[in-house]
């Protein structure tokens, strides 16, 4: 009994640090926060509607002329 006694500690504490360690890989701030992610990304759609904006005008312009200028 005693070898089966060490294999049920052995793996409960193999369990309790591998808790440890997802608990730590979830908490720990490595990496870009969110503040910046979301700052980077308003900055790339922010971008990206000034360099098509013509084509985006002239796109909602023809929706809106086709939606105000139809005949019921």
């Amino acid at each position: 009994m005693n070898y089966l006694d060490d294999v049920l500690i052995g793996a409960r504490i193999r369990m309790a640090k591998c808790k440890e360690d997802i608990k730590d890989f979830f908490t720990s701030e490595m990496g870009v926060s969110n503040v910046v992610a979301t700052i980077i990304l308003t900055l790339i759609v922010v971008l990206l509607i000034a360099t098509f904006w013509e084509q985006l005008s002239a796109w909602i312009g023809g929706i809106m002329e086709k939606i105000f200028d139809h005949d019921f």
